[in-house]
């Protein structure tokens, strides 16, 4: 709430306040109860309107109160990240030129070890190399002698069949024989 607003507000509670006791009094003088128990709740609203006015008052100066303590703070604060700021930012400067120097010597130490490691993996690759060519030639080898067993299977299961057929061909033979000799007599 503004000031103005509650400049308004006071003045409308003063207001009512007198116009409350305005009633209560003419109430009282013309002995008419009901004017004077408005007067009295317009009064007892007034009341509470300017309590509630001075409550609202006392919260906005706290609050008041409140931003500008926090406004230091972040100012403080704002000094203080800039100390430790430029504190971090020296020792980063000191840990990186510790740390480079240790890289160049880390580095050339690793070189060396690459090389050693490269010539070993060299070999080591034509090794597994070798070894995979033979294991391919052996599984060809394995290959091939599994074609050729299924090759004999199957002419196998083609003469089983055909035998089976050759049998079954000459038992229907047989069978009309002994139906036509059947069908004669």
């Amino acid at each position: 709430m503004n000031e103005d607003s509650k400049a308004d507000q006071a003045r409308k509670g003063l207001f009512d306040s007198v116009k409350g006791k305005a009633k209560e009094v003419a109430g009282a003088v013309t002995g008419n109860d009901s004017l004077t128990a408005e007067g009295q709740l317009e009064q007892t609203q007034a009341q509470q309107r300017k309590e509630a006015n001075s409550v609202e008052a006392v919260a906005d100066a706290e609050a008041e109160q409140a931003r500008a303590q926090a406004q230091k703070a972040r100012a403080e604060s704002a000094e203080e990240r800039i100390e430790v700021s430029a504190e971090t930012a020296a020792a980063e400067r000191a840990a990186h030129e510790a740390q480079q120097a240790q890289k160049r010597a880390a580095e050339q130490q690793e070189q060396k070890k690459v090389a050693v490691e490269q010539t070993q993996a060299e070999l080591d690759a034509r090794a597994k190399e070798q070894q995979a060519r033979a294991e391919e030639r052996a599984e060809l080898a394995d290959a091939a002698d599994d074609v050729v067993e299924a090759a004999d299977e199957h002419q196998e299961s083609v003469k089983e069949a055909s035998d089976a057929q050759a049998e079954a061909d000459r038992i229907r033979r047989q069978a009309d024989g002994l139906t036509d000799q059947a069908d004669l007599s």
